[in-house]
């Protein structure tokens, strides 16, 4: 027999600290479990972490200044390993922590949302028990942050449309600085902050305000790096793996996926390109990619949509070597819950209540152009696991619309 509304209403605030813990122990165990060692990204992350506490500045392992980005081992590693230069453990600590913060804005997004109390704590339960998200706590992955700047992006986004003032713009504009630092892809969301000011009901020159706002907040907290790297390198620049990662996914012998510098046209001189310095070497690969599409560009368009196919494919596939039982059940147990998410999310596309809220529209329009910016560059699963919480409200509003009507009551309010 299923809880009352009016039990589940009384008893919110506790069972969603439970389902946080419960996703913080499915974290910790994951991290218990899961052995591995850090290799490629992981371990250029690690190393600025290191060499910064060392005193050397902000250099990954091959000697870049700026190749990274900074946001996740200046903000999270650099903090462990302060703690134990030669541990693992706290780092992946501290990522489980961020994973459990991000069950709750998952909560916070389905209230800004006008969801009930079982949507509410179904778009929480959803992103505690989603395998992914725990396992990937174990990587030094800068998606272990980027995941909770991306919600809080889009909370307090879902803010500013129902009305909310300086402190939603400034707290949205801290989360797309974070981004700036963390990832640049969440960068592409920026587009939905002046929807959600199109959509507020605020005057035209209250939604300026806030937008100068946003913008302030977002450019204040990047500001130190980019003048660090004008320093530093000479250039103004976030990172310098903007040309890199085009021509990674632009080039003769790109297949939408990442493929290894080493298998491009330009595998046998990358060496001898990065000694004229990482700044020079992204300008001439962007250069460079940028030419191939403008020479070739059906077959663009065709990677580009390849590319699309990729990033939303069911993860049916098998991982590295060989795999135990265990490792086939919970990828088994992973591409089921990813289509049930996906599917679910679709659902509130063809649901007149939700199809009609503003706030869902603003969460299809930051996973329409998350997903576009990967359709220019290329592929990695794990590339989408920041946005897979937004699958899950989605698909915890839908969930409850069916609930609500089979219960007889309205679970869920139009937002206005």
């Amino acid at each position: 027999m299923l809880p009352s509304l009016n039990w589940l209403q009384a008893h919110e605030r506790f069972l969603l600290w439970g389902i946080a813990f419960a996703g913080l122990i499915l974290r910790l165990a994951a991290i218990a479990a899961f052995g591995h060692a850090p290799e490629s990204d992981e371990l250029a992350y690690r190393s600025m972490a290191l060499n910064l506490l060392a005193g050397k500045g902000i250099v990954d392992h091959m000697g870049n200044l700026a190749m990274y980005n900074v946001g996740y081992p200046l903000f999270v590693l650099t903090p462990a390993f302060l703690v134990n230069p030669d541990g693992l453990t706290l780092a992946r600590v501290f990522n489980a922590l961020l994973g459990s913060a991000s069950i709750f804005v998952c909560h916070a997004i389905a209230r800004e949302l006008g969801s009930g109390v079982v949507g509410r704590l179904i778009a929480a339960a959803l992103w505690a028990f989603y395998l992914p998200a725990a396992i990937y706590v174990v990587y030094l992955a800068k998606e272990n942050l980027m995941t909770l700047l991306v919600l809080g992006s889009v909370y307090f986004s879902l803010q500013l449309v129902s009305g909310g003032g300086r402190l939603a713009a400034i707290g949205c504009g801290a989360c797309f600085g974070g981004l700036a630092l963390t990832g640049n892809a969440g960068l592409s969301l920026l587009v939905i902050v002046p929807a959600a000011l199109y959509f507020s009901r605020k005057s035209g020159a209250a939604r300026i305000q806030l937008a100068v706002l946003v913008l302030i907040a977002a450019t204040a907290i990047p500001a130190p790096w980019v003048m660090r790297n004008m320093h530093a390198l000479g250039a103004p620049i976030l990172n310098t793996n903007g040309g890199f990662n085009l021509y990674l996914g632009n080039n003769p012998a790109s297949t939408g996926m990442f493929v290894s510098i080493g298998e491009t046209p330009r595998g046998e001189t990358w060496q001898s390109l990065r000694r004229q310095g990482e700044v020079y070497a992204s300008e001439i690969l962007r250069k460079e990619a940028i030419s191939w599409i403008e020479e070739n560009p059906r077959q663009f368009v065709a990677l580009a949509v390849q590319k699309l196919v990729y990033f939303w494919m069911p993860p049916f596939h098998r991982g590295a070597g060989e795999q135990s039982k265990a490792e086939i059940l919970v990828r088994t147990l992973w591409a089921i819950q990813f289509v049930i998410l996906a599917l679910g999310a679709l659902g509130s596309l063809f649901i007149g209540p939700l199809r009609r809220n503003r706030g869902v529209g603003l969460l299809w329009l930051a996973i329409g152009s998350y997903t576009a910016v990967h359709m220019i560059f290329y592929v990695i699963f794990r590339y989408r696991e920041p946005i897979m919480p937004l699958l899950c409200v989605l698909a915890a509003l839908v969930i409850e619309h069916f609930v609500s009507r089979m219960a007889g009551c309205t679970g869920t309010r139009q937002q206005g």
